[in-house]
């Protein structure tokens, strides 16, 4: 056995270095490499270091005699410390020939440790490369990993690979490690262990099986290799699943016979009633063999020629399974079975069930439905046919329903087909209109037809269709649905509604061939439609008034015949909702005031502290009004910063429009990044801007700052802040001075009630004193109370059914 060197032992070398040098030094072992362990280390160095979990060798609990594992007990135990992390290796330099090419490795471990954790792995590398303790080996040229990481097995394993290329060190050595990786948490006993590794270009056989075996013989088959060995094969036979190892002798040998890949061993005297193990191993030379591989285990039985009991289940239209009981010594099983009443049998024979298996079955199929058939079984034992047993069973005359398509529909008829489930068979029909509860049955022409076409149909109706087996019970297949096609006089179908927005809708409906269209609308409630002629199947209404409900129809038009309107479609204008917008964070700048000075208006100042999106349309106090076609309106943004400055973009939008959309033509002010503040601008008010008629309906101004870029309208950003406030438009105002002539208020001056003559019931009031708003509400009784007020001149601000009317008065 050998273990890493001490200090003294190396000491010891280099002083006799020139006598000794070979017996201080591993020395190299010739390919093909064959390790047991049975009587020493075989010369592996182990990589130990101060690592507290090392490689051994020697007989551990649970192990062979003699292999080499991972333990913390100086070799009593195959344990490993949990909580003390360790790299170790242990290696053995090998000789490979120069042209050696593709290669068989293989070897016996187990592992338990930890998943991801705790692991055995294995190396192919230069000799160039000496492994360190406590450092994993890592990928790297000339280096080959086999396999992946091997652990999470506490039963022994075989590890083969028939496909390792050692091209890249022929003609050189070659060093196999073994390197154990735990961490210092949890994990599994054992560790690793390592046992029988072959290295060598003997390939192993391949598909092994027992196609035979009687209470006293079995025939054993396998597949020979790529590789053909040259000295054929050797097989071990057992009573007991322990496994030979690379010096265990054989039971017997087998050579290929021919040229066919299947190699056979036929055993005889075998023990009745026994089970029995076996492996079989390639022989290239009497010193290059292959690793064992296990074949599956077989079982001898006891012959008996006695009758089986024979059931016969899962009996469909033109199947059966039929089901015995096993017999562990018979030879195999002749089934025979025929429709009753006709002459030939069809036989066939049944090689007898392996165990775990129970019982014995076949399945007879390609049965005809609808008919009483007889199966009989006989047991074969050494040669010899037993009697027959008899079983008889009918086969069932309910298929499952066929595969139905619908095709060529036209107006008033439809080709249905269907996929016969059995040759044979006569189907029926029946079919309906969708909603409707009565079936009208249709007997369909006989094999091999299968194809029908149903006529006497209405237009543009929708249809179902099943077919069912004539011969009970009766099951029907799924429900078909088709629709048949339209005619032009009847409505088109389909009428929907693709996008619906405040003030306009877009509306389609399947398309006639040849056809054009006419839609009609109207407010509902109103006598008179608004009707349209249309070339396609797609049309957008447009001027239309938001939360209004509407009703339209459509109908074709065929060589200018007009057809029938379709049932009316109602729907009803959505309000304006503007879309979302706001900054990550106003932590660092935020908009610190904003500033409207419209032309004829009040004075609009909002200063407010950070925050990410701010809605200030229910605030009163931030209100702007605008007057239509007013021109030198002033908008003012201050800035303002935590700290540190930087460059702020700044978009300010009015939906001048009011269709809840800023568009480019909607932005009053773009100020590019800079740190300039205030930021300042002026903006004209369209002629045909949304005038507000009452105080919901109003337009939104949209204020944003974004560091390092202008903001983009509905678009997200990182830093700075949004800001939303109302904006209320109103039509030109019509100054009137003291001595007013259609509108009308009095006295002037006055001291207490201010009569107003000439206004609706519910014209609302703003009174400015000093262009500051001091009071505001609706005018009740067409009298203003102005009794409190001090002593000055006032601007009257009336806002009537759209109409802005103003006039000055002197208070006492």
């Amino acid at each position: 056995m050998t273990k890493n060197y001490s200090l003294l032992t190396a000491l010891l070398c280099f002083i006799l270095i020139g006598f000794i040098t070979q017996s201080c030094i591993p020395t190299a072992s010739p390919f093909p490499y064959n390790e047991s362990f049975a009587t020493s280390n075989g010369n592996f160095n182990f990589v130990n270091g101060t690592q507290t979990n090392k490689w051994f060798y020697g007989n551990a609990s649970g192990n062979p005699p003699g292999a080499i594992y991972i333990s913390n007990t100086t070799a009593t135990a195959n344990n490993y410390n949990i909580a003390a992390a360790s790299i170790v290796h242990a290696h053995k330099d090998i000789i490979i020939p120069a042209g050696t090419t593709v290669c068989s490795v293989s070897f016996d471990w187990k592992a338990a440790g930890e998943n991801a954790q705790d692991y055995l792995r294995i190396w192919l590398v230069p000799t160039t490369f000496t492994p360190v303790a406590g450092t994993q080996i890592t990928a790297a040229a000339g280096r080959i990993k086999i396999g992946t990481d091997y652990n999470q097995q506490g039963n022994w394993q075989t590890y083969i690979n028939n496909n390792v290329n050692l091209s890249s060190f022929a003609g050189a050595n070659m060093r196999l490690v073994f390197e154990w990786t735990n961490n210092a948490g949890n994990g599994t006993q054992p560790p690793a262990t390592v046992d029988n590794i072959k290295i060598n270009a003997c390939f192993p056989p391949t598909g092994l099986s027992v196609p035979v075996a009687t209470p006293t013989t079995a025939k054993l088959n396998w597949t020979a290799p790529a590789q053909v060995p040259g000295n054929g094969y050797e097989y071990y036979l057992s009573t007991t699943n322990t496994a030979p190892n690379n010096t265990t002798a054989a039971t017997g040998t087998a050579n290929a016979a021919g040229a066919s890949p299947t190699i056979s061993a036929s055993l005889s005297q075998l023990s009745v009633n026994t089970t029995y193990f076996w492996w079989v191993r390639s022989v290239c030379s009497s010193s290059d063999k292959s690793v064992w591989v296990p074949g599956p285990m077989f079982k001898t039985g006891i012959c008996t020629t006695a009758t089986s009991v024979v059931s016969v289940n899962s009996i469909t239209h033109n199947s059966a399974s039929v089901t015995w009981p096993l017999n562990n010594g018979a030879d195999s099983y002749e089934i025979r079975y025929r429709a009753v009443g006709t002459a030939a049998w069809t036989t066939t024979n049944q090689p007898v069930a392996q165990p775990p298996a129970t019982s014995n079955s076949i399945n007879l199929t390609n049965l005809s439905p609808d008919t009483l058939y007889e199966v009989e079984v006989a047991v074969v034992c050494d040669g010899v046919r037993a009697t027959y047993s008899h079983t008889e069973f009918t086969t069932q005359c309910d298929p499952a329903p066929p595969n139905v398509t619908i095709s060529t529909v036209t107006a008033n008829s439809a080709l249905i087909a269907w996929s016969p489930v059995a040759a044979n068979l006569t189907y029926k029909l029946r079919w309906r209109e969708v909603g409707t509860t009565v079936w009208n049955p249709v007997n369909l022409p006989v094999p091999p037809a299968n194809t029908f076409t149903l006529t006497g149909l209405a237009a543009n109706k929708t249809y179902e269709v099943q077919v069912a087996s004539q011969c009970p019970p009766e099951t029907y297949s799924n429900p078909k649905v088709f629709t048949t096609e339209r005619t032009c006089d009847q409505p088109p179908s389909g009428l929907t509604m693709v996008q619906l927005l405040p003030t306009s809708a877009q509306i389609t409906w399947d398309p006639f061939p040849g056809a054009t269209y006419v839609l009609r609308y109207r407010k509902v409630g109103i006598p008179s439609w608004t009707q349209i002629q249309v070339p396609t199947n797609v049309y957008t209404l447009t001027g239309l008034l938001e939360l209004t409900k509407y009703e339209l129809q459509v109908a074709n038009i065929c060589n200018g015949v007009y057809g029938s309107f379709t049932p009316p479609y109602f729907f009803t204008t959505p309000t304006v909702e503007y879309c979302d917008m706001t900054s990550e964070s106003s932590t660092g700048e935020h908009i610190a005031k904003v500033t409207v000075k419209p032309n004829g208006r009040p004075v609009m100042e909002n200063a407010s502290a950070a925050t990410v999106y701010s809605d200030y349309t229910e605030v009163p106090k931030t209100l702007i009004e605008l007057v239509q076609g007013s021109a030198g309106n002033e908008i003012t943004i201050e800035k303002k910063w935590t700290g540190t400055n930087y460059s702020e973009g700044v978009a300010v939008w009015i939906d001048f429009n009011r269709d809840g959309e800023f568009g480019i033509d909607e932005r009053i002010l773009a100020s590019g990044p800079n740190m300039d503040t205030p930021v300042k601008g002026t903006f004209n008010v369209p002629a045909n801007a949304f005038v507000s008629m009452t105080d919901g309906k109003y337009v939104v101004m949209r204020v944003a700052m974004r560091r390092g870029d202008i903001p983009v309208t509905c678009t997200d950003f990182k830093e700075g802040e949004v800001e939303d406030y109302k904006v209320r438009i109103f039509k030109n105002a019509v100054y009137n001075p003291v001595n007013q002539g259609d509108f009308l208020f009095y006295p002037n001056p006055v001291s207490t009630i201010l009569n107003v003559k000439n206004i609706s019931k519910t014209a609302n009031y703003k009174l400015y004193h000093f262009g500051k708003l001091i009071a505001s509400g609706v005018i009740l009784n067409n009298k203003l109370d102005v009794s409190q007020l001090v002593s000055g001149v006032y601007v009257l601000d009336i806002q009537d059914q759209g109409n802005s009317i103003q006039g000055k008065f002197i208070k006492r």
